[in-house]
């Protein structure tokens, strides 16, 4: 995966000459925020939306089966790939990207290495542009963590926070397990922990100590709670390694608490100059809706790859691979005038 090495796009690249043709691949939370917010705004124009469930969309769009995709090559400029990362969204995307360029918020970190390397390769090849972990974590607060980091010749001590809130991905790959019928997890933080990070310039707590995980489950009638339970707290790169508290509820309660999917997030990071001079850097968020923002954060996404691929600067970014001007559509002249 190389850095892109263009300052800036040219006026024909950086410009929006019509409206970009989007689709949208998975019509969960997240799917339906993006066709929210893409219907709203005049840079683009919806074609489809590709679900595995039979679904109705809210606002009318189009929507076809995921296999149907294929129909829609040199059709759409860009996809948002909106499904779960606990389901097998690697292998759709690796079979995306062979025709389409699109934009994801895949949120596993620990697997992020491997799957954009991978995509790396297949959209070098089929001449795409792929965007991903592009959500606000991981993405705009891993970029924060990188600035930080690097402002301190990489020598400050950065710790990220999620919560309280209601984490999409971990609810989804709850759902997901035999016998659930619905499911919320709540990512808490450890207000201690996080006091000794503000105070302490050299404490690193893990992340089994930073968090706490609530989980809210419905079971389908006759399942065993125990086994559901188990199956929970042993889930790598979710549960596995965390405090994960696991209560058993009637649906209606999920649905009801469903309505208000809010989160918050921030990332404390301290500085030491010369060993001596203190600085503590902190960024913050709160959100009232978690696939709104998430969904936002995407859409703008999808300019700057559909700037790319005109471009033909084709290959799998994130985040640190994409300058601001290309996100905006802006000139270098421009841009400077924000400095």
């Amino acid at each position: 995966m190389n850095t892109i090495t263009k300052t800036e796009l040219s006026s024909k690249e950086n410009n929006l000459t019509g409206r970009i043709r989007v689709a949208i691949m998975g019509y969960g939370n997240l799917g339906k925020a993006v066709e929210e917010i893409v219907l709203s705004r005049k840079e683009f124009d919806l074609v489809v939306i590709f679900s595995r469930r039979k679904v109705k969309s809210e606002f009318g769009t189009n929507v076809r089966d995921v296999k149907d995709s294929k129909l829609f090559v040199g059709k759409i400029d860009v996809v948002f790939l909106t499904m779960g990362s606990f389901c097998d969204i690697e292998n759709f995307a690796y079979g995306l990207a062979k025709n389409f360029n699109f934009v994801d918020s895949f949120d596993t970190h620990s697997k992020l290495t491997k799957y954009i390397s991978n995509l790396d390769l297949i959209a070098k090849t089929s001449n795409t542009v792929t965007l991903s972990a592009f959500g606000w974590d991981p993405g705009l607060l891993s970029w924060v963590r990188v600035m930080l980091d690097s402002l301190s010749f990489n020598d400050s001590l950065s710790n990220t926070f999620w919560g309280k809130g209601i984490s999409q991905g971990h609810s989804n790959a709850i759902r997901e397990i035999c016998g659930v019928e619905n499911a919320l997890q709540y990512t808490i933080p450890d207000e201690q922990i996080v006091k000794k990070c503000r105070r302490l310039f050299d404490y690193n707590p893990t992340d089994f100590e930073k968090h706490k995980r609530f989980c809210l489950v419905a079971e389908t009638p006759g399942e065993d709670r125990q086994k559901i339970t188990k199956k929970i707290k042993a889930m790598k790169n979710y549960f596995e390694n965390y405090h994960t508290e696991v209560n058993f509820v009637p649906n209606e309660e999920i649905i009801k608490r469903q309505k208000r999917l809010s989160h918050k997030g921030y990332v404390v990071s301290n500085f030491k100059v010369l060993g001596k001079y203190k600085a503590r850097v902190e960024f913050s968020l709160k959100i009232s809706s978690n696939p709104h923002f998430t969904a936002q954060i995407m859409c703008v996404g999808a300019l700057a790859v559909y700037r790319l691929a005109k471009a033909e600067d084709f290959g799998a970014k994130c985040i640190f691979d994409v300058p601001p001007s290309c996100f905006l559509g802006l000139s270098r002249e421009d841009l400077l005038k924000k400095l």
